[in-house]
């Protein structure tokens, strides 16, 4: 992704922990600054979103899971220059306590976790490092991100459809697009972490796609900046 030395990724789970998008911070920290995070109750993480966000002039908001909420809710920021959405797409409720214990315990067995969250031909040790990282998990965490909804993003934005994910369909993505562009995975709900390499390659390819947008960006930028210096200088009469 070289050519892209000012845009920031900032890399964003819910309630998972924010080492799943290990894949993608190894890959892309080579050409820009990259963050990851979650694991956090959604006012917290929506904190360290706006922290990062205001030391960034070109932000890329990546979201996966209960993450997209946290990327909506910070998407209008001037220094957000596009998101990312990232299945599941279908909207679904969350779970009581009770059932999310049930559920926890259930996921500590990756061949479940291949089940239910990953395609038939993932590779046994993947489902086992996912199995892992999803059983960290806190109810509490989980729970702050709920009567939240995903919406039709503000902001220029890629959904990624996440084709074998039980949780996701074209439905999903036809209430979302708007002007969206949309990228097809051949993968299921993680898919980040499942096939890292088709992922990467999709989210690569549309920032490749967005040289024009952020030369504009940052030529309506400088416009603005020299025009404000402009109006300081003729006040203070240092122009003749």
């Amino acid at each position: 992704m070289s050519g892209f030395p000012d845009v920031e990724l900032v890399f964003v789970s819910g309630a998972v922990d924010p080492g799943i998008w290990k894949h993608q911070e190894k890959y892309f920290s080579r050409d820009c600054e990259v963050h990851t995070v979650g694991g956090k109750p959604f006012q917290e993480l929506k904190e360290e979103l706006t922290e990062i966000i205001e030391e960034s002039e070109n932000a890329v908001l990546i979201g996966s899971e209960l993450g997209n909420l946290a990327i909506q809710s910070v998407e209008n920021h001037e220094n957000v220059m596009s998101t990312v959405i990232t299945g599941p797409l279908n909207q679904r409720p969350l779970l009581g306590q009770r059932l999310f214990k049930i559920w926890s315990k259930i996921l500590k067995h990756p061949k479940f976790v291949k089940k239910v969250f990953c395609s038939k031909d993932t590779d046994y040790q993947v489902v086992k490092e996912l199995s892992y990282t999803l059983r960290e998990t806190s109810f509490d965490v989980y729970r702050s991100f709920s009567g939240r909804e995903l919406r039709v993003p503000v902001k220029n934005s890629l959904i990624m459809y996440n084709q074998n994910c039980r949780y996701s369909s074209m439905k999903g993505v036809e209430e979302l697009k708007s002007n969206s562009e949309i990228a097809l995975i051949d993968a299921s709900t993680f898919s980040f972490f499942e096939k890292p390499q088709e992922y990467n390659k999709a989210l690569n390819d549309y920032l490749l796609g967005k040289k024009d947008f952020l030369e504009k960006r940052e030529l309506v930028k400088s416009a603005s900046e020299n025009h404000s210096l402009k109006d300081f200088e003729d006040k203070l009469g240092l122009r003749r």
